[in-house]
Order: C-alpha cells, then sequence, then structure tokens
C-alpha cells in the first residue's frame, strides 16, 4: 500500500482507494475438500491460499490472515442436458474455486420451461440476486479435476499426432495397477488394468477378452464347436454329460 502523507493528492487518494476496491474482489483460488454431501453435492472447502492485506497505518507491511473455511459449495461435473461426468470424491481433494460476480442462490433455486431447445425439460431461469455484494467469498462454485500435487499424470495419452495410432482420450484411475479406458482415433477401443489389456475391440469389432477372442468362446458356449480342455471332446459332443466331465475333473 502506498504510504500515506498528512495531505494526500487526489492521486494517492485514488491509489489507495482502488487497492482496497481490489482486495475485496475474489476471481478464482485453489481448494480443498474438507467433507462433501453426495446428496446434494456440495462441498465445505479450505482455500489454500491467505489473505495478504496490508497495515491500515500505511506502515508498508503486509499481514497474511486464513479464509474462512467456505460451506456448502456447489461442485460442478461437466454435464450437458441428461449427460455427464463424474467420479468419486475424497477429503482432501484439491478444487479450483470460481468465485462468481453475483451471487447464485435464488438462480440455482429457479426453474423455467426450455424453450430454445424444444425439449420437454426444466432449466434454470433468468433471475434476480438476492446478495448484491460482488465478487464474494459466498459466490463460490468449485470445479474438480484440479489436482496436481506437483506431479503430471503417470498414464496419460503421449503427445503425438492426431493421426498417430497411439493418439487416444484416456479415463479411468491413474494408479500403476488401476483401470483404465481408451478410444483410439481408428474406432478401436482397449480396456487395461495396469499393463494387462482386459477387453480389447480393434476397428472392425473384432473382440479379444484377455488372451481369448470372444470368437472361440461364443464357439463353445453358443454354436459348441469349441472344445472341452478337461475332455478332449467338442462341446456339442459332450451334450449335457455334466459327469463325464466332473469324472475327468
Amino acid at each position: 500500500m502506498t504510504e500515506r502523507s498528512f495531505d494526500p493528492s487526489d492521486e494517492e487518494v485514488h491509489a489507495d482507494l482502488m487497492e482496497q476496491l481490489l482486495l475485496g474482489i475474489h476471481v478464482a483460488m485453489p481448494g480443498r475438500i474438507q467433507s462433501y454431501d453426495s446428496v446434494h453435492q456440495v462441498a465445505d472447502i479450505v482455500l489454500q491460499v491467505r489473505h495478504r492485506y496490508p497495515d491500515p497505518d500505511g506502515s508498508g507491511q503486509y499481514f497474511d490472515e486464513d479464509y474462512p473455511v467456505l460451506p456448502a459449495v456447489p461442485i460442478f461435473w461437466p454435464r450437458m442436458g441428461k449427460w455427464f461426468w463424474a467420479a468419486s470424491v475424497e477429503a482432501g481433494d484439491a478444487v479450483q474455486v470460481l468465485f462468481n460476480s453475483s451471487a447464485l442462490g435464488i438462480w440455482r433455486r429457479s426453474t423455467a420451461t426450455d424453450a430454445l431447445s424444444g425439449l420437454d425439460r426444466a432449466i434454470r431461469g433468468v433471475s434476480t440476486v438476492g446478495d448484491v455484494g460482488r465478487h464474494s467469498l459466498t459466490h463460490a462454485v468449485a470445479l474438480l479435476g484440479m489436482e496436481t500435487y506437483s506431479q503430471a499424470l503417470a498414464h496419460a495419452p503421449p503427445f503425438v499426432p492426431p493421426t498417430d495410432p497411439d493418439a487416444c482420450l484416456t479415463l479411468g484411475s491413474d494408479l500403476d495397477d488401476g483401470t483404465r479406458l481408451s478410444i483410439y482415433g481408428d474406432g478401436s477401443m482397449k480396456i487395461t488394468r495396469g499393463s494387462t489389456v482386459v477387453i480389447q475391440i480393434d476397428a472392425a469389432g473384432t473382440i479379444q477378452i484377455g488372451g481369448t477372442g470372444l470368437t472361440a468362446l461364443l464357439d463353445g458356449l453358443v454354436t459348441a464347436r469349441g472344445v472341452d480342455p478337461f475332455t478332449g471332446a467338442t462341446y456339442g459332443a459332450l451334450g449335457n454329460a455334466s459327469a463325464v466331465v466332473m469324472a475327468k475333473k
């Protein structure tokens, strides 16, 4: 803060007022979830930076204080119409907290007919605001997916041109032994657990389950052309001879 003189000029007064104004404007901050209400999808959030403010006496010294815990902050999941993306939430998860210019309470409780899309659904209507404060801490919403822990994702797709066969969209766990779904540009898909491919669908639609082709599995279970590993006979020859299979076991 600019040090005050005994007889400040208009410029000094203006600069001081602008600094005081900016100290009260909140735009975005990192936060961590302290607790989560999965029914209402709101969280109590601890902001991860402190509020720094100057000595009101104009000494040039700054002080730091913790922000209060933000209660019942709405968690915004990616969603469009009836489609959504969501994941399990744990205490300690990082979020990006956004502070809207105006309060959202009345708008979140409002509904109106969706005349724009022509769909038979309720949407939020245009509303007035009850709290006339601007950029307040009480206007917060939280976006998930902002966690870094100062580490890059271990299992993110490689940086390759979009035409590269390894270019894909990957969803799932970032643990080394976690389960992931990858969708490739040629239309193929893989479900992996760790480095093991559990299910694979190639671009032509051929399905592999583990190391066994689905066609071979269907031959055994549906068309009865497969060979029973215990008897050495085809499933068709066995028919319902469960006693034969049990005897071989």
